[in-house]
């Protein structure tokens, strides 16, 4: 009788996003990076495929020479694939064709000449599948794919079904597709080396070509919870069966004793073995991403439906067609995430521009000069497209502010090379302001983008007309990175019963107008818990001028509104402008609030004027120490040293602000005039709750100063901005 086996690949995927702190680093490369490989190394008869993220195989080569010489020899002695894909993780539904091979040439290229091998897989990012994929990654010469073996339940293939590849295709360009085993991935490590073995077992037929495929990220051995003190200190391992020996070692012991266990790589299962059959699958994720990225009210619902299905024996068939949401929806749940991608699609444009107008330059010498630029450029907008702060799930991703910084910074870097590369095809764009409409957010509406030397300013007038981003080009700064506090699923939780959770009802934008009552206090506006008398908030303002002449760039808008009484339903009409001028290195603010004159309604406006008052919010957003965050104002004397701390909530009465972030030694301030006497302004932090792979956090996300004008039947504000 023949002895059953099965063919046992694993992967290990090890990744750390752009601009991650180097101490994270460090402790990742302690606790799981370095223990893990030296396992696998000495293991010589396991084989084992690794998949490198361009930007920490960067890390590696540059930091930890011993760990690249182990890779090497394990490549040498055939025990080690290393399979490509984009070099900066990028999420490749959401980026461009050109884009998608250029990242992925480029991990290839570095993979060939570091080790010798010839990549042949493709490593997803978060394992997002579109149908189309197969056109590209064969494009670049790929053969094969690992995805999820959530991919496979709404084509009716069921587990058993998944112990096989198959094979898909895309205008007639075929692809092989690996599935991953879902049980495996929640043995390792955290259950017995047994249980594991156990599962292989009896997956294990005669005819020897099934396939279990274990995948894992690298961090989860070492990173995660107690995994370094499971997976490699003597006596924490699992006790049952393992007698508290450390798992990975113990694991792969049982690889290599039991023998009915084929190890191999994932190209060297496909060279032995054909596709089971030809598949085609639907756009996917792994299930819990495709949880995630449902809306808020929607998510905790699937999430009820989703446990009572799986748990039910009886309705294990209608579990297998259950499907979530899409992950390009992310983008709409996130308008932040939207704004990044939206930004890296237009930064890209332009730089094609730029390359388009290569063509008028007849010198060699400065041809080649611009080329090295135009490739620097790219390359800034490839470490953008990094997919980790443009989702939010366990991992804190979106919520992670020092992220979407280094976004916005690769993406100004970007421009301030194309600046350059401008320059020297034209030296009469040294300096230069534009005003540009453009459907900037792709949502069907104009918004309208300022943009010079030294600011970009982004306004969407359909959206209260607020300024939504604001970047100083000479630091690579944008001082709108700031995340609104939006409602999340988990806030129902009960470990947070005794928390209060502040949420926002508005994106957090420059320049949002409220209206409301005088005596509103700092704990109401930082909680966003107060009556709205308006309808300016998040309601349409109609661009009526935009005008350039010379470096000033001026943009004229208006809304005809309403307020409501404070003792009935009724509504006065008012209208309300604004008027925004860019200068040099200055932003200046006009503001008027002008009510029509009713006289029957005389008692009605009087009622307004004397209650309510009219609220700006100025919400920015700085990236370097919190500890370092300093501020002042000339109409402020500090009576306690903690007053001047940034993130200490505070109000007085002024027309001044100003505040230093000392690890970028960026200032930002701004003053007001007006013929009000009594100007109150409001600070306070921008706090969100989320919930990370440490668990529930406070992760701040700027800083919010509101300020608050009596109304009166005229009202002008004059805001004049500064950074430096």
């Amino acid at each position: 009788m023949t002895e059953k086996s099965i063919n046992f690949p694993i992967v290990f995927h090890f990744h750390q996003p752009v601009d991650n702190f180097q101490w994270v680093f460090e402790d990742v490369y302690k606790k799981s990076y370095k223990p893990l490989i030296d396992n696998i190394f000495e293991f010589t008869d396991v084989k084992f495929t690794l998949h490198f993220s361009g930007n920490l195989l960067e890390w590696l080569l540059n930091n930890k020479p011993d760990f690249i010489e182990k890779l090497k020899t394990m490549a040498r002695r055939n025990q080690i694939e290393i399979i490509g894909g984009g070099y900066y993780e990028p999420i490749f539904a959401i980026i461009p064709y050109r884009d998608k091979i250029a990242q992925m040439k480029k991990l290839s290229d570095l993979i060939k000449s570091e080790f010798g091998l010839d990549v042949k897989g493709a490593w997803l990012s978060e394992r997002v599948w579109e149908p189309n994929y197969p056109s590209f990654l064969n494009d670049v010469g790929l053969k094969y794919v690992i995805v999820d073996d959530n991919h496979f339940r709404s084509t009716g293939i069921t587990e058993e079904g998944t112990f096989y590849t198959y094979i898909t295709e895309d205008e007639g360009k075929t692809l092989r597709i690996f599935p991953i085993n879902e049980e495996l991935r929640y043995l390792t490590p955290w259950k017995p080396t047994y249980m594991s073995i156990q599962y292989l077992k009896k997956a294990a037929d005669e005819k020897g070509d099934r396939c279990v495929l274990l995948i894992s990220d690298a961090e989860k051995m070492g990173v995660w919870g107690t995994t370094h003190q499971i997976c490699y200190v003597e006596g924490q391992g699992h006790q049952e069966g393992d007698e508290g020996k450390p798992f990975i070692p113990a694991f792969f012991e049982q690889i290599r004793n039991n023998t009915w266990i084929k190890s191999l790589t994932l190209s060297e299962y496909m060279e032995q073995y054909p596709a089971k059959s030809l598949v085609y699958l639907p756009t996917a994720s792994y299930d819990k991403m495709e949880e995630w990225v449902l809306p808020t009210e929607i998510r905790k619902n699937f999430k009820i439906i989703r446990k009572a299905l799986k748990n039910d024996e009886k309705m294990k068939e209608t579990y297998q067609f259950l499907r979530g949401g899409f992950w390009r929806y992310f983008l709409v749940k996130y308008p932040e995430s939207n704004n990044m991608h939206k930004k890296m699609i237009h930064v890209r444009n332009k730089l094609i521009a730029a390359e388009e107008d290569l063509i008028k330059v007849q010198n060699e010498q400065l041809t080649s000069v611009i080329l090295k630029k135009i490739a620097e450029a790219w390359d800034e907008i490839y470490k953008a497209q990094c997919n980790d702060c443009y989702w939010h799930g366990l991992f804190g991703g979106v919520y992670l502010q020092f992220l979407r910084f280094s976004v916005y910074t690769h993406l100004i870097n970007a421009e301030k090379i194309i600046d350059e590369i401008n320059i020297l095809i034209n030296p009469k764009l040294r300096s230069y302001i534009y005003i540009t409409p453009i459907d900037f957010l792709k949502d069907s509406r104009t918004e309208y983008l300022i943009e010079s030397d030294i600011f970009n300013l982004y306004l969407n007038p359909s959206d209260g007309g607020t300024i939504f981003e604001l970047d100083y080009k000479p630091k690579s700064y944008n001082l709108l990175n700031t995340l609104t506090r939006w409602p999340e699923a988990y806030h129902d939780s009960k470990k947070l019963e005794s928390k209060e959770v502040l949420v926002d009802r508005f994106k957090k934008n420059l320049l949002r107008l409220r209206v409301l009552y005088d005596d509103v206090e700092l704990e109401q506006l930082q909680a966003d818990q107060y009556y709205e008398f308006g309808d300016f908030a998040n309601e349409s303002f109609k661009v009526t001028s935009t005008e350039k002449e010379g470096k000033i760039a001026v943009i004229e808008m208006e809304k005809n509104g309403s307020i409501k009484d404070t003792e009935t339903d009724q509504r006065y009409p008012v209208r309300i402008t604004k008027d925004i001028n860019v200068e040099d290195s200055e932003i200046r603010i006009i503001l008027r609030v002008i009510f029509d004159e009713i006289s029957e309604n005389e008692e009605m406006l009087d009622r307004i004027i004397k209650n309510l008052s009219l609220a700006i919010d100025i919400p920015f957003f700085f990236n370097g120490d919190t500890t370092k965050f300093q501020w002042n104002s000339k109409q402020v004397e500090f009576k306690h040293k903690n007053d001047s701390v940034l993130l200490q909530p505070f109000k007085y009465t002024g027309s001044h602000f100003r505040a230093y972030d000392e690890s970028y030694d960026l200032h930002f301030e701004f003053d007001i005039s007006s013929k009000i006497d009594s100007i109150k302004i409001n600070k306070f932090p921008i706090i969100a709750y989320a919930y990370t792979e440490d668990g529930y956090k406070e992760i701040y996300q700027g800083v919010n100063v509101i300020t608050l004008f009596k109304l009166n039947k005229s009202l002008e504000i004059n805001l004049k901005f500064k950074i430096n």
